[in-house]
């Protein structure tokens, strides 16, 4: 006999917004800051930036992902630019990508 008060399986997932946010946004503002589009400079920009935000892990309905997003975004919308555009300045003055043929990229990840 099933729980009268148990809820069916429901479509859900966790989602850290300011990890989607970030990366929604880090494509505009690295083109913005003029800094390198490799997939290397992009990774460092929002790894980053995301070293340097408070994380926030919301479960919620698949569907609802986006209104959710748009509430974050509201709240910490202005932090979060300041620190892209702080990282992206931090990845062009040192990038960590190979510069030429056969060189390896340097470095670890960026320690804060």
């Amino acid at each position: 006999m099933a729980n009268e008060n148990m809820l069916p399986d429901q479509d859900v997932t966790y989602l850290n917004v300011m990890q989607a946010l970030v990366e929604d946004k880090a494509g505009k503002y690295i083109q913005m800051a003029g800094v390198c589009p490799c997939p290397r400079c992009r990774i460092d920009v929002v790894a980053l930036t995301l070293s340097k935000m408070p994380s926030k892990y919301v479960v919620v309905q698949k569907a609802d992902a986006v209104p959710m997003l748009s509430v974050y975004e509201n709240r910490y919308g202005t932090a979060l630019v300041s620190s892209l555009l702080a990282a992206c300045e931090q990845v062009k003055a040192h990038p960590r990508h190979a510069s030429g043929g056969d060189e390896k990229p340097r470095g670890v990840a960026f320690v804060r």
